[in-house]
């Protein structure tokens, strides 16, 4: 009696534990898509990002400038609704991943590979612009809390639907920049006053280089206790 009153106290104890600080699930358990590091060398550009972190709000500030003596393709937007089309914003992407001390949210203006196991007759696409030897950009982006994903192959990748974790602690931003010359499979086209969109998958994932932010903990919402 005293043994099984003993392994219910380590049962208790075990799922108390795993409840403190949510991870994000594997892919196959209805978590993010695998995201492998691109193999791309980092281009000659200046990177730098500024966080502000309030209980409602993330707001993001970065800055490229171009040191090559070639242009750089910078996929400083995303593709989102509008009315019965879509249009390019300066809004993030935004997923999650598992951090030191519990997920991390991530926001990003970057090409993102394909997932295994979908099937799409036309790619997902996003959008940038070139920055020519010795120009600078800088770029404004953020978004509300609580968070809401986007990525741009959806939210259900045949494991279930995809959300973010209901307590991130802390976030980062990554932009993604890719070298010439710019290879042919990102398919890029005109997209009026200087942007351009480009194809996401494993052609534009693996030629950018993610140039990332550190990690800003999270405000606590007073709200929440």
């Amino acid at each position: 009696m005293r043994k099984l009153q003993m392994c219910s106290m380590i049962a208790a104890l075990v799922a108390a534990l795993s409840g403190c600080g949510s991870a994000v699930p594997g892919f196959e358990d209805g978590g993010e898509p695998p995201d492998p590091s691109p193999s791309a060398a980092a281009p000659a550009v200046d990177f730098s990002a500024d966080i502000a972190v309030d209980p409602d709000s993330v707001t993001v500030t970065y800055t490229v400038t171009n040191n090559e003596s070639t242009d750089v393709f910078v996929a400083d937007r995303t593709l989102v609704p509008s009315g019965a089309g879509t249009k390019l914003s300066t809004a993030p992407y935004v997923t999650a991943e598992n951090g030191e001390d519990g997920p991390v949210l991530v926001l990003s203006h970057r090409a993102f590979p394909w997932p295994p196991g979908i099937n799409l007759a036309v790619a997902p696409t996003g959008g940038g612009q070139l920055l020519a030897p010795g120009e600078t950009v800088t770029v404004e982006t953020g978004i509300d809390l609580p968070a809401t994903r986007n990525q741009p192959f959806g939210d259900d990748l045949g494991h279930g639907k995809i959300t973010l974790p209901e307590d991130p602690v802390a976030v980062r931003f990554c932009l993604g920049v890719i070298a010439s010359p710019i290879p042919p499979a990102l398919q890029t086209q005109d997209a009026g006053e200087g942007a351009l969109t480009f194809a996401h998958g494993n052609a534009a994932h693996e030629a950018q280089h993610l140039f990332c932010s550190r990690t800003e903990p999270l405000a606590t919402d007073p709200a929440r206790g």
